[in-house]
């Protein structure tokens, strides 16, 4: 410590009064590299470890998982059904325009058929439903039928599914005479199998264009618990 002194109103100098003065603070110097650092057990600082990380991947595999169950869920049957086909040429030149069964189908669909037997079945565009039958009531296994007329004419509409069927999927079983709901008509029939486990078929019955210029058609679509 230093002592200054004082000097008087006069200017002399007052030997008696000093005050103190503080010398200039220094920081100690810290441990040289020769040294080795203590660590007080008392005062250790702790430092909180950072969840973040684990917390993302965790989060990550979570949405892997659900996104795996969904795409899963889509492969066997579920999810919504997309037909593949818009249009469809059949040998006489004509495009024909395809109403998504999802659509035409509707009045006989329940929580069946399954979506990939839906993604695979169309009626021609403006073809216009005029009944349907529920054979199996929610009882047994499905087996519904649904009937159209459209303006095409009935080879047309023979060619429509004999062409489309196999476009989809089908594996054609029959094509010549049939009956349906009482109408005689030249039916086309064909398998499928569906992520279910179950094979479906569908017959595609299409009588003569009437007087009025229309074709009736119908289509039964059923379910089969093997290939046989």
């Amino acid at each position: 410590m230093e002592v200054e002194t004082i000097r008087t109103a006069a200017g002399s100098m007052d030997p008696c009064m000093t005050i103190p003065t503080q010398a200039p603070s220094r920081r100690p110097d810290g441990p040289s590299e020769d040294e080795e650092t203590s660590v007080d057990p008392e005062h250790r600082v702790y430092q909180r470890m950072s969840l973040r990380g684990p917390a993302a991947i965790v989060l990550g595999i979570a949405v892997f998982i659900l996104v795996g169950g969904i795409t899963a869920s889509i492969l066997t049957g579920g999810g919504s059904p997309v037909l593949s086909l818009h249009s469809i040429k059949i040998p006489d030149g004509t495009v024909v325009r395809l109403t998504p069964a999802i659509t035409a189908l509707n009045p006989i669909i329940s929580s069946e058929p399954p979506a990939d037997i839906l993604a695979a079945l169309a009626v021609p565009t403006g073809s216009v439903s005029h009944g349907f039958v529920n054979i199996d009531q929610s009882q047994g296994q499905y087996d519904r039928t649904i009937s159209f007329v459209t303006g095409l004419s009935s080879d047309q509409v023979i060619d429509v599914y004999r062409t489309l069927l196999p476009r989809l999927g089908w594996t054609i079983l029959y094509q010549g005479p049939g009956t349906t709901k009482g109408a005689a008509g030249t039916e086309v029939l064909a398998r499928r199998g569906s992520g279910d486990g179950f094979y479906w078929e569908v017959g595609a019955v299409v009588s003569p264009a009437t007087n009025s210029g229309v074709t009736p058609f119908t289509l039964v679509l059923f379910e089969q618990s093997s290939e046989e």
